[in-house]
């Protein structure tokens, strides 16, 4: 699987898909006003080419935007697991959260017996057994806005 992140969180200067050259879309010069995209005498050329400019196709390494597919979703197993899994080629908000999603069941799955002990460490906490038993604390925070 690629790595959903790869292409989030891009900034106003990207690199082209072609080669090494980057482009700052702030400097780059409007559409030709022979152009069908502009050709619209109500919208301007700055923002007709900021809006409207051509497709380009993504880089291999970008996932595809599918969205939940119900109909192939297993009907023996979690639904809602396997909601959540779709939630990373869903749209680019439903894609941050299936991060987020993968990020939590990590920190579920983590045990500090995942990491090496090493000297200087807690000489309690260097037995496995007790290793194994101890896991990622989780706490939810979150800012109420009024």
């Amino acid at each position: 699987m690629t790595d959903p992140s790869a292409g989030i969180g891009l900034t106003l200067e990207e690199v082209a898909d072609n080669g090494s050259k980057t482009t700052n879309i702030l400097e780059e010069k409007p559409l030709d006003k022979d152009s069908a995209v502009s050709a619209n005498p109500h919208i301007p050329s700055v923002s007709a080419s900021a809006v409207l400019g051509e497709s380009s196709s993504l880089p291999e390494h970008i996932p595809k935007c599918e969205g939940v597919k119900f109909g192939s979703l297993d009907k023996g197993s979690n639904m809602l697991d396997q909601i959540m899994d779709s939630f990373t080629t869903t749209g680019f908000q439903a894609t941050n959260l299936g991060l987020a999603v993968e990020q939590i069941r990590k920190m579920r799955e983590w045990r500090l017996s995942d990491t090496e002990w090493k000297e200087g460490d807690d000489p309690s906490l260097k037995e496995t057994e007790v290793r194994t038993r101890i896991r990622a604390r989780i706490f939810l925070g979150y800012t109420l806005l009024w």
